[in-house]
């Protein structure tokens, strides 16, 4: 009921989230892989070879998006919108004419940057500065266009593929951004000037969640003026978020590798590989319902007290994928796989506004981002290396779950009283 009271609430906003995480898609690692044996058998490339260019494009995407990134918090989010809509419609256009290795790798630059990062930014940091008391439900519904796009996309690029060729669908995609994208996100916004403009300094008065008549808690508020201006995110300068980081940056690591490598998986334990590809499926609905169920939960207890427990979903289904050699224990654990990522979707931009004034979220976000996909970027590396040394699946996953414990152990310890101290707040004056 609280979602639909949201939607009716505030439906354009919303509107304005999903429209980002959808439209991320074109950027997306799940939708540039239908290309891949189309790109490289015309730019005769192997796929090891489109693998290293991949890999290295990503790491460099993602160290440059927290300098781009936090100029989300400086200009009317529109124009950012609409920018790096641009962008994403140009790399969407620049893939479609590479016609050598040199213009394939800025094309996948652009396209890496604009889509995985600033589209997801936009819907992210949006709409977690623009609620409060209903953050976790409205980041909740923001995301659900990653899932509608997974679901979507990429029967339908197969099928324009095999129609007209692979360079006239992504440049279809481009002119789809151009003639569709751009237009609704204007459409959206263009006269909601709250919802567009950059956030006051944490040194001024800020506003409230225009959506709902709840206000931010006292705490915060304290907090949040008492802090004084930077231009660094202060989240930085905690103790608390270095214990946490690990723990940020698990997920995507060990997700992207056992997804990588679930072929050899699969192999090593006599199970068809068709199972994992169901098990896509489970993945997909239990993260829709993960995000979801974290959106209250969020609302009622917050962001930061439920991160610590997040991950323990993915351990039990790494340890079941383990101990397990029977085609259902593959459903199970992506299905439990899936829970962790929609927490995490959710729980990760919101435990952000609950540690920094609104007028750093971006940059904030786009820092922790980036670490994000570079771990995304490193895990299959370190888990080739595993396979290289000959060390079994049983001895790789078991030293999963023991990382996994490691993190949350210490993300458990940041939150003990007196270890935490909110971001620029010294003891003297927290006191």
């Amino acid at each position: 009921m609280q979602f639909i009271l949201l939607l009716r609430q505030a439906p354009r906003q919303l509107a304005f989230g999903v429209l980002h995480s959808f439209g991320s898609s074109f950027g997306q690692t799940f939708l540039i892989a239908l290309f891949v044996p189309f790109i490289s058998a015309s730019l005769a490339l192997n796929e090891t070879e489109f693998a290293n260019i991949y890999a290295g494009i990503t790491i460099g995407s993602a160290l440059c998006l927290p300098m781009i990134g936090r100029w989300i918090d400086k200009v009317d989010i529109l124009s950012y919108s609409l920018a790096s809509m641009g962008l994403l419609a140009l790399g969407c256009l620049m893939i479609a004419t590479a016609s050598n290795v040199w213009w394939l790798i800025a094309a996948l630059f652009v396209l890496r940057l604009a889509g995985q990062g600033l589209m997801s930014h936009v819907s992210m940091t949006g709409i977690a500065r623009y609620f409060s008391r209903h953050r976790g439900r409205a980041l909740a519904i923001a995301s659900f266009g990653f899932p509608l796009a997974e679901a979507i996309m990429p029967a339908t690029l197969l099928a324009l593929i095999a129609l007209f060729g692979w360079r006239y669908t992504y440049g279809a995609a481009g002119a789809f951004i151009v003639l569709i994208l751009i237009p609704l996100a204007i459409l959206l916004i263009r006269s909601d000037n709250r919802f567009r403009a950059a956030p006051a300094k944490a040194t001024e008065p800020e506003a409230k969640d225009h959506s709902t008549p709840a206000q931010t808690t006292d705490t915060t508020d304290e907090l949040r003026a008492r802090s004084p201006s930077s231009s660094h995110p202060r989240l930085f300068r905690s103790v608390y978020i270095w214990f946490c980081m690990p723990m940020l940056a698990a997920p995507p690591l060990v997700m992207t590798a056992l997804f990588f490598h679930q072929g050899a998986i699969a192999s090593h334990k006599g199970i068809d590989l068709g199972w994992f590809a169901a098990g896509f499926t489970v993945f997909a609905i239990t993260s829709v319902l993960g995000a979801f169920g974290s959106g209250p939960l969020i609302d009622k207890y917050s962001a930061r007290r439920l991160f610590p427990w997040h991950l323990i979903p993915v351990m039990i289904g790494v340890l079941l994928l383990s101990l397990g050699h029977q085609p259902v224990m593959i459903l199970i654990y992506m299905g439990l796989v899936g829970v962790t990522v929609g927490f995490a979707t959710t729980l990760r931009t919101a435990i952000i506004p609950e540690l920094v004034p609104l007028d750093e979220i971006g940059a904030a976000r786009s820092t922790l981002t980036a670490v994000m996909v570079l771990a995304s970027a490193i895990g299959p590396a370190i888990y080739g290396w595993m396979f290289a040394a000959d060390m079994s699946i049983e001895v790789m996953l078991g030293l999963t779950i023991a990382g996994m414990v490691i993190v949350t152990v210490m993300s458990w310890i940041s939150e003990r009283p007196g270890f935490y101290v909110p971001p620029g707040v010294n003891r003297q004056t927290s006191e």
